[in-house]
């Protein structure tokens, strides 16, 4: 599976939590979760783009509970509502025209439905994947300078969000997403 960027990351956390592959999966399996439920959504005329979205916000959140739960990092709901919007509004400039043209073809019936259901389904995978990959770059800096993530405030959890949004590569980083989807229909 092509999956470098999530492994790398994962292989970050080795001096704090010894399973990486459990990492991986875990981020694998809601990324999987949230392609089949946008999918889904992707059969709703003219909603498609928006429903898509909104099944990505809650799987985000819930993959950041279920990791931070592995982790040892409670944090609470408002932290992880911060954390999941601000990732999703990092990476919306990425996945923005995917979602638009999703909403368009939801509106023709057949074979619009069917397509908008692909292209929200990989969409959703490779956000929720790439956020997967942010979160846990994001724990392993903090976890590398000694700062309990806990204690943070939401804006300070956002400002190193969007550090490590800045430093991806995006284009490769969805390339490889867009990879590790069609690796998990095979």
């Amino acid at each position: 599976m092509n999956s470098a960027t999530l492994y790398m990351a994962a292989h970050c956390l080795s001096d704090y939590y010894s399973n990486s592959d459990e990492i991986v999966k875990t981020v694998m399996n809601h990324a999987a979760m949230a392609a089949g439920s946008a999918a889904l959504s992707g059969c709703l005329p003219g909603t498609a783009g928006a429903a898509a979205a909104a099944v990505s916000l809650g799987v985000i959140a819930k993959m950041y509970v279920s990791l931070g739960g592995k982790l040892g990092i409670r944090l609470n709901n408002g932290l992880i509502r911060a954390l999941a919007s601000a990732v999703v509004a990092d990476l919306a400039g990425s996945v923005a025209a995917m979602l638009g043209v999703a909403t368009l073809l939801s509106l023709v019936p057949g074979m619009g439905t069917l397509g908008a259901a692909g292209i929200v389904g990989l969409t959703s995978f490779c956000y929720v994947y790439l956020a997967g990959v942010l979160y846990i770059k994001m724990v392993a800096k903090l976890l590398e300078t000694g700062k309990s993530i806990e204690s943070m405030t939401k804006e300070e959890l956002e400002d190193v969000m969007h550090r490590e949004t800045d430093s991806l590569n995006m284009k490769s980083a969805v390339k490889e997403a867009t990879s590790a989807f069609k690796a998990s229909k095979a």
